[in-house]
């Protein structure tokens, strides 16, 4: 039992603090895959507090965002979130979060220890979801969440790219299938939301914990080898993509979004310009009787 726990998630550690103790079901299984015994050299720290603040709207403030369940404000010391009723009442609030202004410290006060003593929490956070505040954190580490099935075939990262209802935790399972036929080294990260982040010596991709319908997560990360955009069809077929302005066009309709500000459009763009023009790409056509693998499998993908 204890009162601070270390997670790393994209290479980002989030170091949690908490006033009342953190034990190993405090968070879900899922959230401890991802535990480290040491924050790293990237560390976002914490605090959870179970009381709410006295005063709690900005005394000078900009509102950059309302939508239930949040209203969040920009002041001078960094971001207020408000956690609003679905009507968007301020009056009775279900969670208060103060952040600095990079998100890199963050106080986040609970109306009281309940949930927290329960158990089984699936957000670091305690929001939601943890991507309100990750993919802000992203954005400044040249990074990004991408709406995506991940998953490390043959030591490369794979990343395959699609909303709801594109085959992304279709194409999880054959490749989990593949990995249990020994028809290929399979790993799997995530099937509905990963991360890429580019570094000085290429991109690299993390799993997340934010799955779909396929509760298998990973925090193994590897390099970027290629990312494929999910189409259902009556075929089995790699097309290479070179177009850039389509690949940026596909890949932005897939970025994960938090409250948007004009900092993050900015980096967000910058980023997703750069994955188009450096990394590989293809149209991936596939049916569910699985023999894309030996598509995936025996294709070229270069390094």
């Amino acid at each position: 039992m204890t009162a601070s726990r270390c997670y790393r998630i994209g290479g980002i550690t989030l170091q949690i603090h908490s006033d009342l103790p953190l034990t190993d079901t405090t968070f879900s299984d899922k959230l401890e895959l991802f535990g480290v015994d040491e924050p790293g050299d990237d560390a976002v720290t914490l605090y959870h507090h179970f009381e709410l603040p006295a005063q709690v709207e900005p005394v000078e403030g900009i509102e950059r965002y309302r939508k239930p369940p949040w209203a969040i404000y920009q002041t001078a010391q960094g971001y207020l979130y408000l956690g609003i009723s679905p009507n968007g009442s301020t009056k009775r609030l279900w969670k208060v979060a103060v952040f600095n202004a990079d998100h890199s410290v963050g106080h986040i006060y609970h109306p009281d220890g309940a949930g927290w003593s329960t158990g089984g929490n699936t957000a670091l956070t305690s929001f939601p979801s943890d991507q309100i505040l990750i993919a802000q954190l992203l954005a400044d580490r040249r990074g990004c969440y991408l709406h995506s099935a991940g998953a490390i075939l043959n030591g490369a990262g794979f990343l395959f790219v699609g909303h709801s209802e594109a085959g992304k935790s279709t194409t999880t399972q054959m490749l989990i299938d593949a990995g249990e036929r020994g028809d290929l080294e399979v790993e799997i990260l995530c099937d509905d939301r990963n991360i890429v982040r580019r570094f000085d010596d290429g991109w690299q991709v993390y799993g997340s914990w934010s799955h779909g319908d396929i509760p298998l997560v990973s925090a193994t990360s590897a390099p970027l080898r290629a990312i494929c955009f999910l189409e259902q069809a009556a075929e089995n077929r790699l097309i290479p993509l070179i177009d850039r302005r389509q690949i940026s066009s596909r890949l932005l309709a897939c970025v994960i979004r938090p409250f948007v500000t004009a900092a993050w459009w900015d980096k967000t763009l910058d980023v997703v310009a750069k994955l188009a023009a450096e990394s590989k790409f293809y149209v991936m056509r596939f049916d569910k009787s699985g023999k894309i693998v030996d598509e995936l499998n025996s294709f070229d993908f270069g390094k």
